[in-house]
């Protein structure tokens, strides 16, 4: 069966935009296309057809989903052929780490026809304009979101039996690497950083069961905030990292320096607090039965979720001004030299089969 993962690249996050753009692909790769071009210009169309025509000649794909557009896709990896098409453009900005070996810039601005879109030039200043205040909202709401979220913890390990807690991680520790390893196939990756969640303009988007689905040992962590949750996972990636396992990170979309989910390959299993394992898991540990949660303090949590909110709705002004500066560019875009270039780089990608 082929398959297909979806993940996030990026993040809305208390640290503004979060950019984890480089573990797309590793330096251990055939061909690198980094598109660069405009709003409305064809880019996530054309690596969102090229990706489902290599799901047709049986490839497995995964897909790289924009944060401000979860609709919209940044990159596509083709993994067995070594192969990525991505955005590389503004807030993510990426250029040629080998430029005439493996990376090869496509730039899409060559189709726009500049004395159309000289008469919208007031709408797209003002659009960006617009864009920037309103991603500026939406981070600070997310980093107030961040503290009153902080207090919550520190307040509720307040309310933990942390030796019990240690007890019952160390024996889920040990349970974890008592599989025995096998072989992988690398992707050139010993380490690699991403997200399978994003706060989106649509709210909160959740692509962890694309992940899950793939994988045979499946260990789910329950907890309230504070329990200890992100500790436990980093634990369980120190032990990884000792056993110089190849692991993939996903880490908290608001906060991306707390750790989500580990997937470590050569054991092919993954450790999440993900409320998508509870499903899939093949086991679970409950932090919450050394919790006394009949003291937390409801007003701010309460508040926690009205600021990420807030942030939320601050995102969709953003996605609107966006939405504008497509209508604005797509008038302008020859999208008939856009369509030859896709067929040029999927004649180009089928060269790679043999």
């Amino acid at each position: 069966m082929t398959k297909i993962r979806r993940i996030f690249p990026g993040g809305n996050t208390a640290s503004g935009f979060y950019s984890l753009h480089d573990n797309i692909i590793s330096k251990d790769r055939n061909r690198l296309y980094i598109f660069k071009g405009m709003p409305g210009g064809g880019k996530s169309s054309l690596m969102r057809d090229l990706g489902e025509r290599m799901i047709s000649e049986g490839y497995d794909i995964e897909y790289h989903h924009c944060p401000s557009d979860p609709k919209s896709i940044d990159a596509i990896v083709i993994d067995k052929l070594k192969i990525c098409l991505l955005d590389g453009t503004a807030p993510h900005t990426m250029d040629p780490t080998y430029p005439g070996l493996t990376d090869k810039i496509i730039d899409l601005a060559q189709f726009i026809d500049a004395n159309i879109l000289k008469n919208n030039k007031k709408e797209i200043i003002e659009a960006k304009a617009n864009n920037k205040y309103a991603y500026r909202k939406a981070f600070n709401y997310f980093k107030a979101a961040k503290i009153i979220l902080e207090e919550i913890a520190e307040d509720n390990r307040l309310k933990l039996d942390i030796e019990e807690v240690n007890k019952e991680s160390k024996r889920f520790i040990e349970k974890i690497f008592s599989k025995e390893a096998s072989q992988i196939v690398s992707n050139g990756f010993k380490e690699r950083h991403l997200f399978s969640t994003a706060y989106t303009p649509h709210g909160f988007v959740d692509y962890t069961n694309t992940i899950l689905e793939w994988v045979t040992d499946i260990h789910y962590i329950n907890g309230d905030i504070g329990t200890g949750k992100s500790t436990l996972l980093n634990r369980i990636l120190e032990e990884g990292r000792l056993r110089n396992y190849a692991i993939e990170i996903y880490h908290n979309s608001l906060i991306p320096e707390k750790i989500e989910s580990v997937f470590i390959k050569e054991l092919d299993t993954i450790i999440t607090s993900n409320k998508h394992g509870e499903h899939f898991a093949k086991t679970k540990i409950d932090l919450n039965k050394f919790f006394d949660n009949s003291k937390i303090n409801i007003e701010e949590y309460k508040m926690f979720n009205s600021l990420v909110d807030k942030g939320v709705k601050s995102l969709n002004g953003a996605k609107e001004n966006h939405f504008i500066l497509e209508k604005c560019y797509r008038p302008s875009v020859d999208f008939a030299g856009v369509t030859k270039v896709r067929e040029e780089i999927f004649d180009e990608i089928l060269s790679y089969i043999n």
